[in-house]
């Protein structure tokens, strides 16, 4: 506290005058702050007060701040969760009705009127399932995935296309891992097919523009930048390659660090492979390549080694990934400029001319611009190319077209020879006999697992069993060996792909009038494989019945309904028991929310409770004490009161004070 000094009557009055103004204006300002103190009721009100403590309450203001979003973006997402769990409830409601529907329509005891009748019914349920789909709350679309702006579900062509995308939408609840608080259409509804996985590994070349971050590297898990040593004849060089971006940077950087010592040295793509990187070093040095202490860019790179003298020796293959950007003219596999293939889906034809485009990203704009519902996409790989039907009640086909090989080449083509029988006939597959025995004798008779026969046209007759065949491919190689055992030659009579379109073409030389397929055994395989008929043509072209569907809610429940309509027993049996999967899928679909409903929660009571502990902390170092701040303000009033009686005593002492 400020006092005034006893020796002050010794000195001359004004320095005497001074110190007292000093010592009555620092118990008036130490006043003053305690009366501002208790007004506002904080300890600190200005930076000055307490320059560490203001620190700390400036931390933790961010903090709680922080924490009060937290908690606003964990209430919304807790209310959409809740309405989501509600929607999927409403829909496993939906399916399970309609399923018992279906089973109600199988059998004795329902007629065609009446499986008319309960057509409108499955109409109404689809219709409600559709209203669940786009269900939003404030703007947010629950089942938009990350797109969540939109309806995700459009009606297109007599369909249903879903445009949502991704997962769902993240917000940040403090959580170490994303809980995305909406879902995708996909996950809930089954609203893309999956089918059309591209066969073709389009393997992409490097180019001194590819992005590092776009290699598989390798090792399969890309390219963690850093610093290489670089040895020439037992010299080394550290390179640096931290900041490296392409292809080019790391080809430009080797290069100079070797050509240092060896001016000849080349250091470049391979010209036989282009995933890798080749070095070739002059006569007389040998390079070696190896990672720094703590990096691991050179082993990512496949440049680990020792490079000889005079010899071009390669990296391991650094297996880009396709991009947007990725150049068509990098993909060796592909015959460019690319020509026509054409597309199906819900009854709409698309012949497509891909002859303009250069990058992946040209494709699919091109697929986009259709509106059919057809998606292409980079698979998770990145090796390929995948073709989605985004239609549900849309059936996808990807043919060539007179004899073209781009679908083919681009691996996207829906009937190929990998194709396998079990996703012909939208999932049914194709049936075939097996197993008969001899009435008479009870062994095994061939004869009577023949699943058609096949007819050239100058009258030779071959059976054929399909017994064992899974692809496309197998069912080709029987037909072909069963012609071959019936005196064929490939010129007289082949198997294979019809040229134009999709569909198993039966190819007949011969000199006659007609090519037939006919059922053996009451075999179904040749109606399932679409060849079943005849023909006065070359060659007999079956039809496709590999078409891609979108295995949703929506499509089953339009072919129930369209089952109904036509009485097709058969169509309705097949049609409910889709509907199983449809169940099992919302049910998994709910417990997921669940689980992330739960976790919402508990995240929401931590971060109440560590809100409690900052805002405490804060009062700690920002609020006042009042009672400490009473007897401290009572203290300097009495300190002030004596300042001013002091002064006043000695402003009436002088030097006759002293003589007396």
């Amino acid at each position: 506290m400020a006092s005034i000094p006893s020796n002050l009557s010794r000195v001359p009055t004004l320095l005497a005058s001074r110190l007292t103004y000093s010592s009555i204006m620092q118990s008036s300002q130490r006043m003053l702050r305690v009366q501002e103190q208790l007004a506002t009721g904080r300890a600190l009100n200005r930076p000055s007060d307490d320059v560490v403590g203001t620190s700390a309450v400036s931390v933790l203001d961010d903090r709680i701040e922080r924490r009060d979003q937290r908690q606003s973006n964990l209430g919304q997402a807790d209310s959409v969760l809740g309405s989501l769990d509600g929607s999927l409830a409403d829909l496993t409601d939906l399916i399970s009705e309609a399923k018992g529907l279906g089973l109600s329509q199988i059998g004795i005891g329902s007629d065609a009127a009446t499986r008319k009748n309960q057509a409108k019914v499955i109409d109404a349920l689809l219709d409600a399932a559709v209203g669940i789909s786009n269900r939003d709350q404030r703007g947010i679309h629950y089942f938009g995935g990350s797109a969540h702006a939109t309806e995700p579900l459009q009606g297109l062509n007599g369909g249903y296309r879903y445009i949502g995308e991704g997962e769902g939408m993240v917000t940040d609840i403090g959580l170490g891992s994303k809980v995305p608080i909406t879902m995708s259409a996909e996950q809930a509804f089954g609203a893309l097919s999956g089918r059309v996985e591209g066969f073709s590994d389009l393997n992409p070349s490097l180019t001194m523009a590819t992005r590092l971050a776009d290699l598989n590297g390798a090792g399969g898990t890309g390219v963690n930048l850093g610093a290489i040593t670089v040895s020439v004849n037992s010299l080394p060089t550290t390179v640096d390659l931290s900041d490296a971006e392409t292809v080019g940077d790391v080809v430009t950087r080797i290069s100079a660090a070797i050509q240092a010592f060896d001016p000849g040295a080349i250091v470049s793509i391979d010209g036989t492979d282009p995933g890798r990187l080749a070095i070739t070093p002059s006569a007389g040095f040998i390079v070696t390549i190896a990672d720094g202490s703590t990096d691991a860019t050179a082993a990512d790179l496949g440049l680990v080694g020792t490079y000889p003298a005079a010899t071009t020796t390669t990296s391991l293959d650094l297996n880009p990934r396709l991009t947007d950007l990725t150049p068509l003219g990098a993909l060796p596999g592909l015959s460019t400029p690319l020509g026509l293939l054409r597309i199906r889906n819900a009854n709409q034809v698309r012949e497509v001319d891909l002859s303009g485009a250069a990058t992946i990203r040209d494709l699919m704009n091109a697929f986009d611009g259709l509106g059919i519902g057809v998606r292409l996409e980079i698979a998770e790989s990145g090796d390929r190319l995948n073709a989605k039907n985004e239609l549900s009640g849309g059936y996808l086909s990807i043919e060539e077209i007179a004899g073209g090989t781009t679908a083919t080449e681009l691996g996207i083509r829906s009937l190929h020879t990998s194709t396998l029988l079990a996703d012909f006939n939208q999932g049914r597959g194709v049936g075939q006999v097996n197993g008969k025995i001899d009435p008479i004798s009870g062994l095994p008779d061939p004869s009577l697992n023949t699943d058609f026969q096949v007819t050239v046209k100058d009258g030779r007759s071959f059976a054929v069993d399909i017994d064992g065949a899974t692809t496309v491919q197998d069912v080709l190689d029987v037909i072909n060996a069963a012609a071959a055992a019936a005196g064929l030659t490939p010129a007289e009579f082949t198997a294979g792909l019809v040229a134009d379109g999709n569909g198993i073409a039966l190819n007949d030389s011969t000199v006659g009038t007609t090519t037939s397929v006919t059922d053996l055994n009451d075999s179904p395989s040749a109606e399932a494989l679409g060849i079943i008929g005849s023909t006065t043509s070359a060659s007999l072209d079956g039809t496709d019945r590999a078409t891609v569907a979108v295995e949703s809610v929506f499509s089953h429940l339009i072919q129930l309904r369209d089952a109904l309509l036509a009485n097709d027993e058969r169509g309705i049996s097949f049609a409910t028991g889709r509907l199983d999967d449809d169940l099992s899928r919302a049910v998994e679909a709910r417990a997921d929310i669940g689980v992330r409903a739960q976790r919402v929660a508990d995240a929401t009571l931590r971060e109440g409770d560590l809100s409690v502990q900052d805002q405490a902390l804060r009062s700690q170092i920002q609020d006042l004490d009042y009672t400490e701040a009473a007897l401290r303000f009572s203290s300097l009033q009495q300190i002030l009161q004596a300042g001013y009686q002091t002064a006043a005593q000695m402003q009436d002492m002088s030097l006759l004070n002293f003589l007396r």
